[in-house]
């Protein structure tokens, strides 16, 4: 019974910017029609629960370790989960690098391969990159040779801690489903996850 919504923040090479992230979060907090003015038409009620972001943003598309804070920030006070994809810069330490799987506001997710083993691209904490030491990823899940469909119909095999991200709200998904009461409690919500995860002792 799940609905679905999407913004689309990128261009057809996949490249985005500040600008186009934080409009796609101010969408979500608010949805408005294609074309309306989103301090008008914006209806909250139509939010999502959870938001997927199975991307970052790096220098190179202008991010700096701040710019998209405060709009994953407002995703947080609004009692949306806010799940990030850890990124594919691994195996070394401290290569979560990259807003916004940097910020305490997101919910980070790491790869595993088929048995249950850290994926050596998976990316690892610390971030230092914000001088925060804050650990990460959160909790990991599937993101190798993930079966995925694609435009135009039929399915592919991907891999990456973007395929790992939707596992991950998914269960979330579930959870407030099965659990209404903690529906919009952001923290609990991640404890839970955290907490009923299985440690992984073996690296790939």
């Amino acid at each position: 019974g799940a609905h679905f919504i999407a913004c689309r923040n990128m261009d057809s090479a996949g490249n985005g910017q500040p600008s186009t992230y934080i409009a796609c979060n101010q969408f979500l907090l608010a949805p408005y029609p294609h074309g309306g003015d989103p301090e008008i038409d914006g209806d909250p009620s139509k939010a999502p629960d959870i938001v997927n972001n199975s991307w970052g943003c790096p220098p190179s598309e202008g991010c700096d370790v701040n710019v998209l804070r405060a709009s994953f920030a407002a995703l947080r006070t609004a009692g949306i989960l806010g799940v990030a994809s850890a990124g594919n810069y691994g195996a070394s330490c401290s290569s979560v690098i990259d807003p916004p799987s940097i910020y305490d506001e997101t919910f980070v997710v790491g790869a595993t391969n088929s048995t249950n083993v850290l994926a050596s691209f998976s990316s690892r904490g610390p971030v230092t990159i914000d001088g925060s030491g804050r650990l990460r990823p959160d909790v990991a899940a599937p993101g190798v040779g993930v079966r995925s469909s694609v435009p135009g119909g039929g399915y592919q095999s991907f891999s990456g801690t973007s395929m790992a991200g939707p596992h991950t709200a998914g269960a979330a998904a579930l959870l407030w489903s099965a659990k209404p009461q903690v529906r919009g409690l952001i923290r609990i919500t991640r404890c839970l996850i955290s907490q009923s995860a299985r440690p992984i002792v073996q690296l790939s």
